[in-house]
């Protein structure tokens, strides 16, 4: 089988995906102009680039979850990869970040640009998670946390949905985007993202990390860790404002925008 050349840092295919994943998302963006350039305009247009990009990242994640051992109890495993960081494996994870961190990097342009996409969470979010996908990337360490984070957008589609169809509140595709949203968020971002992928990594990371033979790694790596935690705050968040949603029954009469809510 293919493998690897042996490189430690960020390969030129890799950094042509990213480069190649921000200018593609960037132009169809601006292709989508027709839609108008109201805020709502500018919301739907991230909206439909948030659905191909989930479309494409959700179904390698999935895919190798499903086809592959995942073994998140070891640190080898998770900070170097399958088979030492090296195979088509490996390759597989490591595409499917690049290809990421260039739809993060237009999208939090576009936050920037226009306030309707998202609020200050968002772009919070996004400089975590670019930067935590970029460096690990840039370092070749921690890929495997990073690709399997990505089940996390399982619940994204149902929430863009849930916003495009606003104006349809009574309807079964409304009411069904909304369940299958908060559901989904719990299910990907607090147990399986936070219970199993980032508490195994806190239960097994510490003595990993102290075993690595320069203050550069550790230092790399405890900031991986440290970026991946501040995401979980994050999801803890949004779980709050899911739920302070859910307990003021107000969704029942009126579509809630979660950015709206303090």
């Amino acid at each position: 089988p293919w493998r690897h050349r042996g490189s430690d840092k960020m390969d030129a295919v890799e950094l042509g995906i990213s480069a190649g994943s921000f200018a593609i998302h960037f132009a169809v963006f601006e292709m989508l102009g027709w839609l108008g350039a109201t805020p709502d305009a500018q919301k739907l247009k991230a909206c439909y680039l948030s659905h191909v990009h989930c479309t494409i990242t959700l179904c390698s994640c999935i895919l190798y979850w499903i086809t592959n051992e995942v073994r998140v109890f070891s640190p080898e495993f998770m900070v170097e990869g399958p088979n030492g960081g090296s195979g088509t494996e490996m390759q597989w994870m490591r595409y499917t970040v690049a290809f990421s961190v260039g739809y993060f990097g237009n999208d939090l342009v576009r936050i920037v640009q226009h306030s309707s996409i998202g609020g200050t969470d968002m772009i919070a979010h996004h400089i975590i998670i670019g930067g935590f996908f970029l460096t690990g990337l840039l370092d070749r360490c921690c890929t495997p946390y990073h690709f399997l984070f990505m089940i996390e957008e399982l619940s994204t589609p149902f929430l863009n949905l849930r916003w495009q169809y606003r104006a349809e509140k009574n309807s079964k595709v409304y009411a069904f985007c909304q369940a299958a949203f908060a559901i989904l968020f719990f299910l990907c971002r607090i147990l399986i993202g936070t219970g199993l992928v980032w508490l195994s990594g806190a239960v097994v990371l510490p003595s990993y990390i102290l075993a690595q033979p320069s203050l550069l790694r550790q230092g790399h790596l405890t900031a991986q860790f440290t970026a991946c935690t501040l995401s979980r705050f994050l999801n803890l968040f949004w779980m709050w404002k899911i739920y302070k949603i859910a307990a003021g029954g107000a969704y029942k009469k009126q579509h809630v925008d979660e950015d709206k809510v303090n």
